[in-house]
């Protein structure tokens, strides 16, 4: 059995400017290949980005663009199980491959976010993010590096399958039902359901293409608690698309400070654009 991890870091909150891609494969239960590159996302550096990562806009000088890691991206997921832990890594490859009009990756993709709410009844609701599940498992890695980022995603699916002797191609299915077969999709909570954004806290900013109530309705749908401002208990800062390209990092709103500051405290909580907002809902 065979499959490819993959994790991804951004310059900023546009999910297209990707700066490092890490990929891994397992083959047989164990680590054949590791790879991961430096991008440059011809966009700006976001200072609160870089403090997530440590990547620099002068790391990337000289780096290979996205349209020159297509191939190479295609080459090594084609017909492959591609894992990465919750659907960013996704829906960040298929922006970028629309930014730039580029095949999406001829891939079958599998979250194990997912599959470990669904391997391990107490990550069932909560406690699924990577860190936590590293740390439950004994698993040793730096956060936010890409390459050690897909290694430990590949090694939760290792476990998952060694627990439950269910395979890959068992995994996506599986992952395609409700961790709560009971519960309709017609039944509106504020945060229930299991939608793409299950376990979110969502807060949003700044001029939005769509009404705010519209945006609203559309997170809890795919399953995220919507919030009128920044707490300590928000994961997701959506920021309007105008905002974004007019701020290049400056006049941010009181908003999208108070996120940096808590970012920067330590919570875990990513700043995104509307449009990579939509394709998360509807991924």
């Amino acid at each position: 059995m065979r499959f490819i991890a993959v994790d991804l870091e951004t310059a900023n909150p546009r999910m297209s400017s990707i700066c490092q891609i890490g990929i891994v494969t397992f083959e047989d239960g164990k680590e054949v290949d590791a790879e991961v590159r430096l991008v440059d996302p011809c966009d700006y550096f976001d200072p609160y980005n870089v403090a997530i990562h440590g990547i620099t806009e002068e790391q990337v000088q000289g780096a290979p663009r996205f349209t020159d890691l297509h191939g190479w991206l295609c080459q090594q997921t084609t017909g492959q199980v591609v894992a990465c832990h919750t659907h960013f890594d996704r829906v960040a490859l298929a922006q970028a491959c629309g930014l730039h009009s580029l095949d999406p990756l001829p891939c079958n993709w599998l979250d194990t976010a997912r599959v470990a709410r669904r391997a391990w009844s107490q990550f069932a609701q909560s406690g699924y993010g990577l860190s936590n599940l590293a740390q439950h498992f004994g698993i040793s890695f730096q956060h936010h590096d890409a390459l050690e980022d897909a290694r430990t995603a590949g090694l939760i699916l290792l476990k998952a399958i060694e627990e439950t002797g269910f395979d890959t191609a068992e995994w996506i299915k599986r992952c395609q039902n409700s961790v709560s077969p009971g519960s309709g999709a017609n039944i509106r909570r504020d945060g229930d359901g299991d939608g793409p954004l299950v376990g979110e806290r969502i807060v949003f900013t700044g001029a939005l293409i769509v009404p705010r109530r519209q945006a609203a309705d559309m997170a809890h749908d795919a399953g995220a608690a919507v919030e009128a401002g920044v707490t300590k208990t928000t994961t997701l800062l959506v920021v309007g698309d105008q905002d974004i390209d007019k701020l290049n990092g400056q006049n941010k709103s009181s908003k999208h400070r108070k996120a940096e500051k808590l970012i920067e405290a330590g919570q875990a909580l990513r700043i995104l654009g509307e449009a990579d907002f939509m394709s998360m809902c509807r991924a």
